[in-house]
């Protein structure tokens, strides 16, 4: 396992990339390490040397296995991770529903589809 068990993560910053979806969020564990989950961007379907494949899950920059343990176990903490008091209550209904949709799309029959198409 590459995700460690905390009992809470905290969610300490959402970014939302203009490269067509990838969205990023840093993380903080009961112990105060933190660590980084990205969904990369799932409409540009062209594979870019040096870049992750689109659509992807990653863990500190490295892709997370599709259909794993491991990708199962981080899509569940970060569906119960909680806020940061430094991100504003007017914005965490609107950040709550982007990381949704991400989870919902790494669970989706069309993220394998999307996976089978670039080789790793």
């Amino acid at each position: 396992m590459v995700f460690p068990q905390p009992n809470k993560l905290i969610i300490e910053d959402v970014k939302m990339w203009m490269d067509g979806g990838t969205v990023t969020l840093t993380l903080q564990e009961h112990n105060s390490k933190t660590c980084e989950i990205e969904f990369v961007q799932k409409v540009s379907l062209k594979r870019y040397e040096n870049l992750p494949r689109p659509g992807s899950l990653l863990l500190n920059g490295n892709e997370i296995e599709v259909r794993s343990k491991d990708e199962e176990e981080i899509l569940a903490a970060v569906a119960k991770a909680e806020f940061s008091s430094s991100i504003k209550n007017e914005e965490r209904k609107a950040l709550s529903r982007v990381i949704d949709d991400c989870i919902e799309f790494a669970k989706s029959d069309k993220y394998v589809e999307l996976a089978n198409k670039f080789t790793r």
